[in-house]
């Protein structure tokens, strides 16, 4: 049995300890990422097998070889008779790939396998299981004798196997070091970073990207910040050897429509500019969908046009079906709610592209989180029963229930910053897990390691981070996300040394505080508060329901709805807000599903104040639903809002929104409720959110 160079470390070390180990005390030796030891164990079990050993994983403790000791030295005496060899079959295939892709002809066997020190029997045998690997994505190789090995395919398909290569060797640490070293000018701009991009390229990519990523308002994770800077290094690299993708028009023209399109047209000619070349639209139609399959970490700021109701209502199914599973009340946690729905959206994008994504966590959260586990993978099979939903998918998801039941209230003191990579879903599960086990924390605000060169460290009591922080000015302590015993009694032991830190920062901060009470703003404060009133008073005093004549076709019914509200002066150029809704309804339907209403919403130069009409039609006709299919509909609810009206326009109506299909009552009563009872409840949501709004 072949065993590799770096299996037979990982194997002799653990054999060696004679003890529980960590993961991380296992990459640290072998000088590997996290990920690649949990990577190099399933090939490393079926070898302890062949020799009657097994290993023990116990939560909280780490790994270690059972088995009996002449077990142990007859492996271990195998691996030193035996010949190492540098790569594994996967990584042979990854770079066997990566050649091909970079060559401009075909690539001669012997010349792969001198590359890899292997036999050309070794590299034909891996360029069998490549072939298949490579086949979903439309791709095949030539091979003929004399001729050499060739990959052929279109350029998309390429681009999408290398966006999955990416996922698959993604190293967060490998790439903040990349940006680091250049900082301090120890980096060769001629060498591959993950194996297919150059440094040089990367880093410039990386600088523009993170400029503009304020500018444009994106908000992305660590590894698909990551995934995009090096999918546009690439695309940059393709474009300049006059590679470029193709597109179907109605693809792109379906695009176009999309949000996201703006603000890849801006990068794409920032890139333009930066590297002197020209980029089809079809690259940005490809950018769009990177972007839209980005996994996006909650804003609190929802507009009006990006609410997308259909996920909003099978998430709140979703929720609802957890909490009579697991016995707990989540229905009216809105942090579980926007948090999902913020997941969701972006990853549905991503799985109906054929995008995958990548959990290091999967196998730990399915263990510790078993029956959670099961059960969400019921719920997403039953209310997302359009897409398949692979495990690492389905185990973020489980991060948003869990951190949800793991919260635990108690009087706190202290503020402390979680530092994560893999996203706000295990950022919120640390902090509720050091919740449980450190009541003395009060309270915690989230980051990944990119946010953090933008925060002021220093205002922090303390820094919890799951990841190494490669900045030097940082005092942080490391844990695993699910925080075992032995992270407590660590970060217990941070606090302890910390405290005299913390109270003299708490005395000079309660002394600025008494300074700064005296010199409150009260206008900026007024002004907040007027313009929130002003929209509440527009929404409200405006409020009505109607009756209306269906007209023969739907086109028709809703200009004519327009028309009207042009002549009672709430908009103007009636055709074109008719234009802009009919348009928003083709991109996916406006119907609830399970009512007979549809949600009409727009956000418009042409639209003078905010508005929210009801009408009842004489005579129900079919509409597209939000679920891709077909409903009567017999009442149409239609938000109007001004375009240059800021958060309070969008916050308003996200809240009535919410409201609609926050339960099955609630859908009736905005399906059937008379104008008193409709109105008296936007006075209840309008109410409790002045209570509640910290001004």
């Amino acid at each position: 049995m072949y065993i590799t160079a770096r299996e037979q470390k990982i194997i002799k070390y653990i054999i060696q300890q004679n003890r529980y180990v960590t993961i991380r005390e296992i990459a640290d030796s072998v000088q590997v990422s996290t990920r690649t030891i949990h990577r190099e164990l399933k090939s490393i079990k079926p070898i302890l097998k062949n020799y009657d050993l097994s290993l023990d994983k116990q939560p909280g403790k780490g790994l270690k070889a059972v088995g009996e000791q002449e077990d142990k030295q007859r492996l271990l005496a195998h691996m030193s008779n035996e010949d190492q060899i540098e790569y594994s079959s996967d990584e042979r295939k990854l770079l066997i790939l990566c050649a091909l892709l970079e060559a401009k002809e075909p690539v001669k066997l012997y010349t792969l396998a001198s590359d890899l020190q292997v036999t050309n029997a070794t590299i034909s045998y891996d360029l069998d299981e490549l072939t298949e690997w490579i086949a979903p994505y439309g791709l095949r190789l030539i091979r003929k004798r004399g001729y050499g090995i060739e990959l052929k395919g279109p350029e998309e398909a390429k681009r999408k196997i290398v966006g999955n290569l990416i996922v698959d060797r993604l190293d967060i640490q490998l790439f903040l070091e990349t940006i680091e070293m250049n900082i301090k000018h120890r980096t060769k701009a001629t060498e591959k970073v993950f194996g297919v991009v150059s440094r040089g390229q990367l880093l410039k990519v990386e600088r523009l990207l993170f400029h503009l990523k304020n500018r444009l308002s994106l908000s992305l994770s660590d590894s698909a910040y990551i995934a995009l800077v090096v999918h546009l290094t690439y695309a940059i690299e393709r474009i300049q050897l006059g590679e470029t993708i193709r597109m179907e028009e109605e693809e792109l023209l379906e695009l176009k429509r999309t949000k996201e399109f703006e603000s890849s047209l801006r990068i794409a000619r920032a890139l333009e500019r930066m590297f002197n070349v020209e980029i089809p639209e079809a690259e940005v139609g490809y950018m769009t969908i990177h972007l839209r399959s980005a996994n996006r970490s909650f804003q609190k700021e929802y507009r009006i046009d990006e609410i997308e109701l259909d996920i909003a209502i099978r998430t709140k199914k979703l929720i609802d079906f957890i909490s009579n599973k697991t016995g707990y009340h989540l229905n009216e946690n809105d942090s579980l709610y926007e948090g999902l729905v913020s997941h969701l959206e972006p990853a549905m994008n991503r799985l109906k592209e054929k995008m995958r994504i990548y959990n290091p966590l999967t196998q730990q959260i399915k263990k510790d989180y078993f029956l959670l586990f099961m059960a969400i993978e019921e719920g997403v099979e039953r209310f997302f029963p359009e897409i398949e939903f692979p495990e690492d998918e389905i185990a973020f998801i489980v991060l948003h229930f869990g951190s949800v039941l793991e919260i635990k209230k108690e009087e706190t003191n202290i503020h402390a910053l979680v530092v994560c990579s893999s996203g706000i879903g295990s950022s919120k599960m640390l902090a509720s897990r050091l919740k449980k086990e450190l009541p003395e924390i009060a309270e915690f605000d989230l980051s990944s390691l990119m946010e953090l060169k933008e925060i002021d460290a220093s205002s922090y009591d303390m820094i919890v981070s799951t990841v190494p922080i490669p900045y030097e000015h940082v005092d942080y302590i490391m844990v695993s996300p699910l925080l075992n015993e032995d992270d407590a009694m660590r970060v217990k032991a941070h606090i302890k040394r910390k405290i005299p830190y913390m109270i003299e920062k708490k005395r000079m901060k309660e002394a600025a505080k008494e300074l700064v009470q005296e010199s409150v703003n009260m206008m900026a404060v007024a002004e907040r508060v007027t313009n929130y009133m002003s929209v509440i008073r527009s929404i409200l005093s405006h409020f009505t329901i109607k009756n209306r004549k269906a007209m023969p076709q739907h086109e028709a019914t809703i200009r004519q709805l327009l028309r009207q509200l042009e002549e009672e002066g709430f908009i103007i150029h009636a055709d074109v807000i008719a234009n802009g809704l009919l348009e928003r309804e083709q991109q996916g339907g406006l119907g609830i599903p399970s009512t007979e209403f549809a949600l009409f919403h727009l956000k418009h130069a042409f639209i003078k104040e905010p508005i929210f009409h009801i009408y009842d039609l004489d005579q129900a006709y079919e509409v597209k639903s939000m679920d891709g299919g077909q409903q009567q509909m017999s009442r149409m609810l239609m938000m109007l809002a001004p375009q240059e009206l800021g958060k309070e326009v969008s916050e308003m109506f996200s809240l009535i929104s919410s409201s609609i299909i926050e339960s099955e009552e609630s859908m009736t009563l905005y399906g059937h409720g008379s104008e008193g009872d409709i109105e008296q409840k936007l006075h209840q949501l309008f109410y409790q959110f002045v209570k509640e709004a910290k001004w």
